[in-house]
C-alpha cells in the first residue's frame, strides 16, 4: 500500500497538469465576472482586469495572461515605478468555478509576512441576469 502511495505521489505531478486544458482554452473559460468573498473580477479578454470594489493601495486594475496553466496578473500602485506581479497556479477552471492558489507575488506593496503557496481560493462565475 505505502509502495502504490509512493508512485502515486511521484506520477501525480507530471499528470497533474495535462488534466487541465491548454492555455488558449483556460484563457477563454477565465473570461468574464467572477465573485470572491471580498471582490467581483472582471477578467476582460484584452487581456486586462478590473476588480470591484477596489482594494486597499489602489491595485484594482491591471494585466493578465495565463501561461503553462497558471495565471499571471500584474498591476501598479500608485507612485510606484514598477509593476507588482502574482502567479496563481490554477486547480479548476469551468464555466462556473475557478479555484486557485497563489504561488509568488513580487514588486510594491507585497504583503508582509505573506506565507506562499496560499490556501486554494474558490470564485463563481457571475452570470448575467436576463
Amino acid at each position: 500500500m505505502r509502495t502504490a502511495f509512493f508512485i502515486i505521489a511521484l506520477i501525480l505531478p507530471v499528470i497533474a497538469p495535462q488534466l487541465l486544458p491548454d492555455d488558449a482554452t483556460l484563457s477563454r473559460l477565465l473570461v468574464g465576472t467572477w465573485h470572491g468573498h471580498r471582490h467581483d473580477t472582471q477578467y476582460r479578454s484584452d487581456g486586462t482586469w478590473i476588480m470591484d470594489p477596489p482594494d486597499e493601495g489602489d491595485n484594482s486594475r491591471g494585466k493578465w495572461r495565463i501561461e503553462h496553466g497558471r495565471l499571471i496578473t500584474t498591476w501598479r500602485f500608485s507612485g510606484e515605478s514598477s509593476d507588482s506581479t502574482a502567479v496563481e497556479e490554477i486547480f479548476e477552471l469551468t464555466e462556473k468555478i475557478f479555484k486557485s492558489r497563489i504561488i509568488s507575488q513580487e514588486g510594491p506593496g507585497k504583503p508582509e509576512g505573506q506565507v506562499l503557496p496560499s490556501e486554494i481560493f474558490t470564485v463563481t462565475r457571475v452570470t448575467e441576469k436576463k
